[in-house]
């Protein structure tokens, strides 16, 4: 895995980090606004995550 910076392995990376902070949200917050909201954004940050790397390729 390459992690420069646009490697592949700064995303991989990145899209762990963010499906881990999607479960503890799913596990922790009870269900409503807010963790709608959370899951909004952090699929947000993930779909940032994946155009950034399809740009670099």
């Amino acid at each position: 895995m390459d992690f420069g910076p646009s490697g592949s392995g700064r995303m991989i990376v990145a899209l762990v980090v963010l499906g881990i902070l999607a479960i503890l949200a799913w596990q922790t917050m009870e269900p409503g606004r807010y963790q709608s909201l959370t899951f909004i954004l952090l699929g947000f940050f993930a779909f940032r995550v994946a155009l950034g790397w399809l740009r670099s390729r």
